[in-house]
């Protein structure tokens, strides 16, 4: 016993963040899903481990696996995506040296990976790469529900076989097995007739996407109309996508993309009128930025430019300052922000969150990093790494001020993969909530009179979890938190598939924390109906059909190679004109429920027709992830009034980053409609235009629109017009200057030529 205590003093000692995660972990999960998560860090540490750095191009990457043997080396072929050579490979250690679970779990996981690269990868690129004349409806491939069933399902039945055979021989209950059983089965035929009774799988969550519940969401959704062009439209990249930034780079009215992979290199893909996107990479100076995970946008330097700042864990993060017309310059050293990453020391940045913490009028970087230490590990995951920080922007130069603001204990040793500001409180500055995967290690910061963070206790969640963002999800003023749930390949699978541990389980909660009037928050799991918790990645949220009401996004997956589930989309329901907050599972229609892993995601209208669009970033962990990023365009049946907005800041941030937006309409009857809008870039592995699209319903017109600026501390009342955009100055506060907010119909002005006459433009000419 005093062997053991000590042993536990040393270990707390040496790696704080890891043991306290423990404690958690143990007190607060089931043995199931304790289990279960650590058998998903042993693996994800394996591979990590895996990963070799090429001294020539600097990337990190699987080796040809000269150095493994057996079985190390079959399933190190599966993870660079060589699934068939991986099924060879297997197949011969068993017909060699017999089968045990272990390798009848890969093999099978082969004959299915190969199956789906076969028969939905290999169309799919075609289509993305123009080498196909028949255009494939991308968004059917490997999609729940299965409706194309695969034209060669050799791999497939092989896959079905050895799963079987796993249950007879190893484990007849194992509902991992069981679901990746059924799934193959989904691609070859009825899987209800292929697959044995004994095996067959018959719960809710199949009757979502395959029975009655499925036809009943259809029916009141028949409005909705979404298609995959990202083929055509030349954003169909295939890259294990993870980060996507959208805004106007090169000033000319149409939101442009840029999309990195994490074993490729960042991609910016100029808007052509709404018509086509061009990759114009090179031409923009963003070429051989290598391994990127999330990618932001912000004007940092306020001159009317969107700069980008990309985040590496592999290697130190980029700062690219737009110096005009969208061409970037590397300014990581020139800021300030490269002297934080010293040499030999690993960055792991995960997201990145802008927000004016100090009120000056520039926005400041925090970076949600990967800063726990860990034990027994070699490779990347033993290198020493930067905790997250906090970086003070004084006049376009950062500052690490972690420590002076209070953040020092609370980033010290800490895993965290999501950051938000807002101003939950009402006072005028930015709070912070970090959202981390272990247990018990997110935190809700208050920003105090004395300009520090401080621990807010209790918030009431307990899970861990990935994504977050504020957002008032019931218009009434008050910012709520979204965060999305986290959780392992097998225990997603019992809850979602199995309905196993819906109450006892606390893991994959996707969930929003909804603000009461005393402050405090309730957590709110029931708003994400259809009882589909599972592991979240990156998650964003819009307005899809106009009605105001806030509709999400989830890109689900983890790093778990075995990991097939669907994304999952939720339209906001509302309570006559108002927004209730809850939403309705609608995964099963459209596409939207595609099985490959999802990360970067944004809401976007990129065809300047009034309807929000959907870019989503596909791909995983490791290069076995590849997949096509899908752009689903919104040919939805809609006849609703919206709003856009642009703010200009003068002395808030140029784009109003922290601004509060609300729109008051107004409907045939009389009856008042009531939005609200925060102005982000929604943070997570992606970073939405600085643009607010309000739906509107069946406004027939705005009343005002009222915009708070939080450096000013100024609230006005401007007019607004239905359908159109609207740049909306804070110079016309009277206590800065008397002008009228700029309308535009359809396009976004140029910015000044001049950046350093910014403060003297008039409102009707300011960007």
């Amino acid at each position: 016993m005093v062997a053991c205590a000590a042993f536990g003093t040393l270990a707390y000692a040496r790696y704080p963040g890891i043991s306290i995660g423990l404690v958690h972990q143990i007190r607060q999960a089931s043995v199931v899903e304790s289990r279960n998560l650590f058998r998903c860090i042993r693996y994800w540490v394996e591979y990590m481990e895996k990963l070799e750095r090429d001294p020539e191009t600097g990337v990190y990457a699987f080796g040809n696996g000269e150095d493994e043997r057996g079985l190390g080396s079959c399933v190190l072929a599966f993870h660079r995506g060589e699934f068939a050579p991986a099924a060879s490979c297997l197949e011969r250690l068993v017909a060699e040296e017999g089968d045990n679970e272990e390798r009848l779990f890969w093999l099978a996981m082969a004959y299915l990976r190969a199956a789906e690269a076969d028969n939905c990868l290999a169309p799919v690129l075609a289509t993305a790469e123009g080498r196909s004349e028949v255009h494939h409806d991308t968004a059917s491939y490997c999609t729940l529900p299965l409706e194309r069933r695969h034209s060669r399902p050799e791999f497939s039945r092989q896959a079905m076989a050895t799963f079987e055979r796993l249950l007879d021989r190893y484990s007849p209950h194992d509902p991992l097995y069981r679901w990746l059983l059924s799934f193959s089965a989904m691609t070859v035929g009825d899987f209800r007739r292929e697959v044995p009774a004994r095996y067959r799988i018959d719960t809710p969550f199949i009757d979502r996407f395959y029975g009655e519940r499925a036809d009943a969401v259809a029916q009141r959704n028949a409005h909705l109309s979404f298609v995959d062009r990202a083929a055509e439209l030349g954003v169909a990249t295939a890259d294990a996508g993870r980060g996507v930034a959208v805004e106007d780079f090169d000033g000319d009215g149409d939101l442009d993309l840029v999309t990195g992979g994490a074993f490729q290199t960042v991609r910016f893909y100029r808007n052509q009128g709404g018509r086509q996107f061009v990759d114009a990479t090179a031409e923009v100076g963003l070429g051989g930025v290598t391994q990127p995970f999330s990618i932001s946008a912000a004007d940092y330097d306020n001159d009317g430019w969107m700069d980008l700042f990309v985040a590496r864990p592999f290697d130190r993060y980029r700062l690219f300052r737009n110096v005009g017309g969208g061409h970037f310059v590397d300014t990581t050293v020139a800021s300030g922000l490269a002297a934080a990453a010293e040499p030999g020391l690993l960055a792991a940045s995960w997201t990145s969150a802008w927000g004016d913490v100090d009120n000056d009028g520039d926005l400041d970087l925090f970076l949600a990093q990967w800063g726990m230490a860990m034990p027994f590990v070699a490779g990347l995951p033993g290198k020493p790494r930067m905790n997250s920080t906090l970086f003070l922007n004084q006049g376009g130069h950062f500052v690490d001020r972690t420590a002076e603001m209070g953040l020092a204990a609370v980033v010290d040793d800490a895993y965290y993969v999501g950051a938000t500001f807002g101003d939950y409180d009402g006072d005028g500055d930015a709070d912070l909530f970090l959202s981390s995967p272990v247990r018990g290690a997110s935190r809700l910061l208050n920003q105090g009179d004395d300009g520090r963070f401080h621990p807010v206790l209790p918030l009431g969640r307990r899970e861990s979890g990935f994504y977050a963002a504020f957002v008032d999800v019931d218009h009434d003023g008050r910012l709520d938190l979204f965060q999305g749930g986290f959780s392992d390949a097998t225990t997603s699978t019992q809850m979602t598939v199995f309905g196993e541990g819906l109450e006892s389980f606390k893991s994959g909660h996707s969930t929003i924390l909804l603000q009461r009037e005393d402050g405090e928050f309730d957590e709110r799991n029931d708003f994400f109906a259809g009882d589909m918790p599972m592991a979240t990645m990156g998650a964003s949220y819009g307005d899809l059909d106009n009605d105001g009401c806030l509709d999400f996004y989830l890109g689900t997956g983890n790093p778990e190679g075995w990991f097939v589930l669907p994304n999952l989309m939720y339209l906001g329901v509302r309570e006559g004109r108002n927004c209730s907050g809850q939403l309705e599972n609608i995964s099963m229609l459209e596409g939207f429920g595609t099985i490959q892993k999802g990360h970067g995601i944004v809401f976007f209208d990129f065809d300047d027709d009034g309807d929000q669009d959907v870019y989503s970033a596909l791909g995983g962990m490791w290069p076995a992830d590849n997949w096509p990023n899908q752009l689903f365009v919104n040919e939805s049946d809609l006849d609703r009034s919206w709003v856009k907005i642009r703010l200009r800041g003068r002395r808030t941030n140029r784009f109003g980053v922290g601004a509060r937006i609300t729109v008051v309409a107004e409907a045939a009857g009389g009856e008042e409609i009531l939005r609200r809008y925060h102005m982000d870039n929604k943070t997570g592995f992606g970073s939405a235009p600085y643009l607010a699209h309000l739906g509107l319903l069946d406004a027939v017109r705005i009343r005002e629109v009222r915009v708070f600026w939080p450096v000013s501390g100024c609230h006005h009342s401007y007019r607004a017009e239905l359908n159109q955009l609207h740049i909306l100055d804070e110079a016309a506060c009277g206590s800065i200057a008397r002008t009228r907010p700029t309308v535009v119909a359809d396009r976004t002005a140029q910015p000044p030529a001049d950046p350093a006459k910014v403060d003297t433009v008039s409102a009707d000419t300011a960007r």
